[in-house]
């Protein structure tokens, strides 16, 4: 048969035909004739004396090509020359040559399955890196950002208007900034967020900062600006700002300006008063969340939030 290796058994020292039935060694795998190594009980290479019953008989064996060692199945490599296995074979062999065929192919299989198995490690870790924090960044976080659409939408009920606050305070407090002598010392120290329905069934907040700035003599000064919510502009409205919470005396000595304006804040504590004492004051975090987009430059940003 084609690339058939001839062997000579060591007993008899005659050629192995194609034919021929050959016992293999099991412990050097030199083939004989089979009828040689019964009447001799062993091998006549390495003295191997394995019982008749317990040796291999065969006539499918296949045979290195490079040194003629006999082959188990599946081998890729001859494990005595270590040469790649070209087959020779006996006859009726088919079922150790698809064997044979069937390992190669397996082995492409392996070799295909690891870059596949790369290429999805690394899809695994883009998604860590890209996809991941966007599905855990916190409310906080997004706060941070001034992304409060995307906090409010994140939020549970509890944290909601927590966030309507924050966000009021954060546009109103770029306003106030734009608005003050030295808008670059503007520091928010506190700020406070009420909301109700009026008799009528519109809508009523305030929203009141506590605001540190410097004066025209460049000292550090605190003031109270009160805004108050118009239900018919959809927008956040000015109503005034105070040094205290101390109501102005009137003096007969006023003029129409003067009386105006003191009882214009005389009303501003008022509400000032009760939106502090009825409302929620914001967290320290917020307050400072607000100070660092204004250090950062992006306060100016904060859209306002279009939610009741």
């Amino acid at each position: 048969m084609e690339n058939f290796i001839e062997k000579t058994c060591p007993f008899c020292k005659t050629v192995i035909t194609e034919s021929d039935t050959v016992t293999i060694c099991p412990s050097c795998g030199i083939p004989h004739h089979q009828s040689c190594w019964e009447e001799n009980h062993g091998c006549a290479t390495c003295g191997c004396s394995v019982q008749k019953n317990d040796v291999q008989h065969t006539n499918t064996t296949i045979f290195c090509a490079h040194c003629g060692a006999s082959l188990s199945d599946g081998h890729a490599f001859c494990p005595k020359c270590g040469k790649k296995i070209e087959l020779s074979i006996n006859p009726g062999v088919n079922s150790t040559i698809d064997q044979y065929d069937t390992n190669i192919e397996d082995g492409k299989k392996a070799k295909t399955t690891k870059p596949l198995m790369a290429i999805i490690a690394i899809a695994v870790i883009a998604i860590s890196v890209l996809v991941a924090p966007k599905l855990f960044v916190s409310v906080e976080d997004l706060c941070a950002q001034g992304q409060y659409e995307k906090a409010y939408e994140k939020a549970n009920t509890d944290e909601k208007l927590e966030i309507k606050a924050e966000n009021a305070a954060a546009v109103q407090s770029a306003f106030s900034a734009d608005n003050l002598k030295d808008p670059d010392s503007f520091v928010l120290r506190d700020a406070y967020y009420n909301e109700g329905n009026n008799d009528d069934g519109t809508l009523n907040k305030q929203l009141v900062l506590r605001i540190n700035a410097a004066n025209s003599y460049g000292a550090s000064v605190s003031s109270y600006w009160l805004y108050s919510w118009d239900d018919e502009e959809d927008t956040w409205k000015y109503f005034c700002s105070v040094s205290d919470l101390d109501n102005e005396e009137v003096s007969n000595y006023d003029d129409y300006e003067e009386l105006w304006e003191k009882e214009l804040n005389n009303i501003g504590r008022y509400a000032i008063k009760n939106t502090m004492n009825d409302g929620i004051k914001l967290s320290k975090d917020s307050v400072t969340r607000i100070n660092a987009m204004f250090e950062e430059g992006i306060l100016d940003e904060v859209e306002l939030l279009d939610v009741d």
